[in-house]
């Protein structure tokens, strides 16, 4: 007779590989009579665990946790079952083998089945397991088994590319972006800035280049402390997230210093982006000093315009702070 448990594996935990993890939701989600079987240093095979099973006559010896895996079989039959675990150990490939008249059913009627061997690796190449479906002769079962081994692989296949194209994703996030206030970093945005650069030099384009901090930032810092430092800085990105187009380019250029591209935007475009960031940190009680420069006929890269907002930045700190300077005049051919 056949005693039948539905404990779950924990041998399962220990194997990662595709191969395994389709075992295992074999084990734990289709619905049909199966085994777990250990292979033993001798090639011995003792049955693990029994789950589904349901009273039948397979031998004359009980069929039970512990016991040998032949007994499932009278003998000669059993020497074939111990043919075929061998050959799937030594694979390390499913097998599946009809047993003609291998058990009676519950009407005391002789009845053939089908014996599917999936092996079980705890490490490549070493079959410390085998998982074993009882299943009836037809072809049915058999299908059932392929169609739902195949679906599980597609699905796993499907989820651990997603799970990899958000990791991707993730890491190139974090590779871009500065990490307080998640803007562009300064090697990226620097990266972003020569391409509108290069578009622009090369199509005739207006670029404007904005730079800007906050006004007496290191006496916030030193006063109240970095984290009140941290909170203006999250505060003024998000403003200029909030009142800069799709297009524009914001990052962190470094310490309390910004930089907004502003492709194909003139110098008086520029002056009310800036206006309009302007007000919106005072409503934050937030001030800070802004400088814009425009892309001129000489300019041979990105930090000529860099250079000159800075230094239209540093103006607008000699000259009281809280305000905006500006070159005078746009690209002219």
């Amino acid at each position: 007779m056949l005693s039948s448990v539905c404990n779950k594996p924990d041998f399962f935990s220990c194997f990662d590989c595709d191969f395994n993890s389709v075992a295992k939701s074999l084990w734990e989600c289709f619905p049909k009579e199966m085994m777990i079987v250990r292979v033993t240093e001798r090639n011995h095979y003792i049955i693990e665990e029994i789950k589904h099973l349901q009273p039948a006559e397979f031998s004359n010896h009980l069929i039970s946790v512990g016991k040998p895996f032949r007994n499932l079989l009278p003998s000669p039959l059993a020497e074939e079952l111990i043919v075929n675990c061998t050959r799937c150990v030594k694979g390390g490939v499913p097998v599946n083998f009809e047993v003609a008249g291998g058990c009676f059913n519950t009407g005391g009627n002789q009845r053939s089945f089908r014996l599917l061997l999936f092996p079980i690796m705890h490490q490549p190449g070493v079959v410390s397991h085998l998982l074993c479906i009882v299943l009836n002769s037809d072809m049915t079962s058999m299908t059932q088994i392929a169609t739902y081994s195949e679906q599980e692989v597609e699905r796993r296949v499907i989820e651990r590319t997603a799970e990899l194209v958000a990791t991707n994703l993730h890491l190139t996030y974090l590779a871009t972006h500065d990490g307080l206030t998640q803007t562009y970093n300064r090697r990226h945005l620097l990266d972003l800035a020569n391409t509108e650069f290069k578009r622009a030099a090369r199509y005739g384009l207006s670029l404007c280049v904005m730079m800007l901090d906050i006004d007496h930032f290191k006496t916030i810092n030193d006063e109240q402390g970095h984290a009140a430092g941290d909170h203006m800085l999250k505060t003024l990105a998000h403003a200029m997230r909030s009142t800069v187009r799709d297009w524009d380019l914001v990052g962190r250029y470094g310490g309390d210093e910004f930089i907004i591209i502003l492709p194909e935007t003139d110098i008086q475009g520029a002056q009310v982006i800036a206006e309009r960031l302007s007000n919106t940190l005072q409503s934050a009680r937030l001030s800070v000093s802004i400088g814009i420069a425009t892309l001129e006929l000489n300019d041979r890269c990105i930090d000529d315009l860099i250079n000159r907002a800075d230094h239209l930045l540093l103006n607008a700190k000699r000259n009281g702070r809280n305000r905006i300077e500006c070159t005078s005049y746009a690209l002219t051919a």
